[in-house]
């Protein structure tokens, strides 16, 4: 899928759409691999700004200075999110996302300190217990992405009562898309 010169906004939409029409999971990775090289060029042409609030929130949410925290970006694609919190701050950063060929765009941005290719909702997050100080995902929790049945394997990695996500609903994509953060419980 490479960028093609002149895509109008109707034709990123559209793109971006039929990534939401795909509920095989194999066939959503494929699709999301032949994104991946365009990914954030497309998502820039619509004024994507769920990498953006949800480190507002988190950033808010966590205490303690930035640099001292490990954050688990999940579906972490590209690396906008990682892009967001270095801004930030945050400088202990690992992803994981399911598809290899997003994770070599987040590889190239050279953003996060570890990556791993993981399919949640099919395997488990390869992190001990308690490792995360905070758990971001975002733009991914919905049906034929990250499952919601997922948010438990989502809270073990997360230190008790550290930010985690629940949906926040994103301006930008449908309602089936959300970024946020939240405490599950407490300390």
């Amino acid at each position: 899928m490479a960028q093609e010169k002149g895509r109008n906004l109707s034709e990123v939409q559209t793109r971006i759409g039929a990534s939401h029409n795909i509920n095989d999971l194999d066939r959503k990775l494929q699709f999301y691999g032949r994104w991946a090289p365009d990914y954030d060029q497309d998502v820039a042409a619509l004024q994507y700004r769920a990498p953006r609030l949800a480190v507002d929130c988190l950033t808010q949410a966590l205490p303690g200075p930035p640099h001292a925290a490990l954050i688990l970006d999940v579906a972490c694609g590209t690396g906008l999110v990682a892009a967001e919190l270095q801004a930030r701050g945050f400088l202990q950063l690992h992803g994981v996302d399911g598809s290899p060929e997003m994770l070599k765009q987040a590889q190239a941005c050279g953003l996060y300190q570890h990556l791993s290719l993981c399919t949640l909702g099919q395997e488990p997050l390869p992190s001990p217990e308690g490792t995360f100080d905070a758990v971001l995902i975002v733009g991914a929790l919905s049906d034929g992405q990250v499952p919601c049945s997922a948010i438990p394997e989502l809270l073990r990695v997360a230190k008790p009562g550290e930010p985690c996500q629940p949906p926040l609903h994103s301006p930008t994509f449908p309602s089936s898309h959300h970024i946020g953060l939240s405490t599950p419980w407490a300390k």
